[in-house]
């Protein structure tokens, strides 16, 4: 027997698909009401899960989808609509779902007691439209028919990744429409052979009409197409194998139905694979370290033009080098590009948290999602979930109003909440609004003063902005009781740092009665960024290009002081100056240069001049994590290897905002 253990991780991927499916059509069923399409989305999707959770031994999950499939199935056939206990019902056998998935995903065992949930089927299921159990089917008389019987030629889609479950589902579902007689090749043999076979067939007598079975197999996931024909005579073996033209493939040893199949049923080539994520890591970092070794080529190809002139095999060296620059970043784009996905994944979440949440807030909340499609890396997607989230409740709980108050500011009593993602300036912007109350700065001024997170001297020099960023510090709240949803003095702060530990920016905007904008700024990928090297003290540094507004060279007289701080004046804006190795703690060289490079960091609308040594040049770099040894630095996000092998600390340049603090 076939360890069916092997296909976990398939099942749990499809798992994923086809709950955020069902999720998606119970809501649109909510929402606009029962359609033709979204019924049948939404039953082949239950029928895709009763199958392959059964042949996984899951038979929680697959008595929950077989009663959830019975009373799609009565929609279909018109016998029942959608009401408001329905689709109740249906959010719970959801749930219900969900709590086996991850336990599934955690343990391989289904542990939920969903029996109540089962029953609460059965007993919907059992009712006729107008909430009546409907009486025993009435037996039509039958007259004896003579008995029809046919060959069923099915073969599975080759990007399928679970052939075995699916042939299991396929005969299951076939033995329960028709008197299966026989099977070629019988599972045993797949099973003991060759699992990976890419179909059977079934000689069987329908006990319905032949097309309605048809229809019923062909809605099965991974089935690609089916070839039926009627058995004729006694010897009950199928066309192909009259053939004595037409041997049996010597790859697998078994009869192979799909030698059956016309020729208007020719496949169509897999455009996909799944591969292991594992596995596009180990081909990230690799192709991370040709990046370096590419920088370190260069390197090496100046010094032997510097040391033996241009002559023929220095040309030849140079050529190399720059043949060698470009498939590196071709490399290192393509691999960038595998790694990215649309961000609907994550969006797909929100619907229904939004829905729960208007419920039990008593409010009337329309959801506006924009930018689905748009890619980012895989690793931002998955840390971007919790700051997404927290902002959409906070949106939800803070943000919008009740409908009377809606009403008596004369706004509509539904509020609106808009999450938009697009591409700008090779970065990804990330945009959580609502048209709810805003937030009054002076309100937040007080309660941070009455939570000692300020003083009363610090508030009186703090202007509307600076007052709106408090709600970013630890233990800040103005909520007037805590609540499930959000209240608890803690939150806005993680939200920031999960954002900035992803070499994100998060800026706000509020208009007080007229709503609240959460704009995020992340790069395309963590894995390679430009960045921009710089000398200070006797070590080499790189600042993330995507921080950097501008470079300006300034005279040091043109560095002024306000309230002790140095400052210049750049583009007509006053812009504090820091010195990189006070922030590191490094001794400043003594200089008799005049002037001095300055890197304007920019983070929203604020600017920040960092003073340096000198710079080195800007180039591709790989990010390293400094590993939990040496543990997190204020100061710096990782490092990087060199052309010359040595390292250098990638600078955490919102930290650096972070310790100017009202400054800027």
């Amino acid at each position: 027997m076939v360890d069916l253990s092997e296909y976990r991780g398939i099942f749990l991927e499809e798992l994923e698909e086809q709950l955020q499916l069902i999720e998606d059509e119970v809501l649109r069923l909510e929402q606009i009401g029962e359609t033709e399409d979204g019924i049948q989305q939404f039953f082949r999707a239950a029928h895709t899960l009763k199958g392959s959770s059964a042949s996984m031994g899951y038979n929680r999950l697959k008595e929950v989808t077989h009663h959830l499939e019975h009373l799609l199935h009565q929609m279909r056939n018109g016998e029942r609509q959608v009401t408001d206990e329905l689709i109740r019902l249906f959010f719970q056998a959801l749930d219900g779902m969900r709590s086996l998935q991850s336990e599934i995903a955690a343990a391989d065992h289904e542990t939920t007691d969903v029996s109540e949930l089962i029953q609460r089927l059965k007993t919907f299921g059992a009712q006729g439209l107008h909430g009546h159990d409907r009486g025993p089917a009435v037996q039509p008389n039958k007259t004896e028919t003579p008995l029809q019987l046919f060959w069923l030629h099915v073969w599975l889609s080759p990007a399928c990744e679970m052939k075995l479950p699916r042939l299991h589902l396929i005969d299951a579902k076939l033995r329960d429409l028709a008197t299966v007689l026989r099977m070629k090749p019988e599972l045993e043999e797949i099973e003991a052979h060759d699992s990976r076979v890419d179909g059977a067939s079934w000689m069987l007598s329908p006990k319905r009409n032949i097309e309605e079975l048809r229809q019923q197999i062909s809605s099965i996931m991974d089935v690609e197409s089916i070839y039926i024909e009627e058995v004729k005579d006694s010897s009950l073996q199928p066309a192909e194998e009259k053939n004595p033209a037409q041997p049996e493939p010597e790859s697998r040893g078994l009869p192979d139905p799909l030698e059956a199949l016309p020729a208007t049923a020719d496949k169509i080539k897999p455009q996909t694979i799944r591969v292991h994520i594992e596995r596009l890591e180990k081909l990230m970092n690799l192709a991370g370290e040709l990046v370096i070794d590419q920088t370190r080529f260069h390197l090496l190809n100046r010094r032997f033009h510097g040391q033996y002139g241009a002559n023929g095999l220095t040309e030849e060296l140079g050529q190399l080098a720059d043949h060698l620059s470009t498939i590196t970043r071709e490399l290192q784009e393509n691999m960038i590009k595998v790694r990215m996905l649309p961000i609907e994944q994550l969006f797909n979440r929100l619907p229904r948290m939004v829905r729960d949440l208007s419920y039990s807030l008593n409010k009337q909340i329309e959801l506006v999602i924009e930018g689905k499609e748009t890619e980012l890396d895989r690793t931002l997607i998955e840390e971007l979930g919790d700051p997404l989230i927290h902002l959409l409740r906070n949106a939800l709980d803070h943000g919008i109003e009740t409908p009377e108050i809606r009403r008596s500011a004369g706004k509509s009593e539904t509020g609106t909440v808009r999450v938009a993602a697009s591409h700008e300036d090779n970065q990804v912007i990330l945009v959580i609004e609502d048209d709810g109350a805003g937030i009054d700065a002076e309100a937040i001024l007080q309660s941070a003063i009455n939570k000692s997170i300020i003083t009363a001297e610090e508030a009186r020099y703090m202007n509307e902005d600076e007052a709106l960023r408090l709600i970013f510090r630890p233990g800040f709240s103005t909520a007037a009781q805590v609540s499930d949803i959000s209240g608890r003095g803690v939150g806005m702060d993680i939200v920031r740092n999960d954002i900035e530990r992803i070499n994100g920016m998060i800026d706000i905007e509020t208009t007080k009665g007229q709503g609240t904008r959460f704009r995020i700024r992340l790069p395309f990928t963590l894995a390679i960024i430009r960045g921009l090297l710089v000398n200070a003290g006797n070590a080499t540094f790189v600042i993330p290009m995507s921080s950097v507004a501008e470079i300006i060279r300034t005279a040091y007289g043109e560095i002024k002081t306000v309230r002790g701080q140095p400052v210049i004046t750049a583009r007509n804006q006053l812009v504090p100056v820091v010195w990189l190795h006070d922030c590191l703690g490094i001794p400043r060289a003594e200089t008799t240069a005049s002037s001095i490079p300055l890197i304007i960091l920019g983070r929203g609308e604020k600017r920040l001049a960092l003073a340096v040594d000198t710079l080195v040049g800007n180039q591709d770099i790989v990010i390293k994590t400094l590993g939990s040894y040496i543990g997190k630095s204020d100061s710096t996000s990782g490092a990087t290897i060199l052309g010359n092998g040595k390292i250098a600390l990638i600078i955490d340049t919102a930290s650096l905002f972070f310790k100017a603090g009202s400054l800027v």
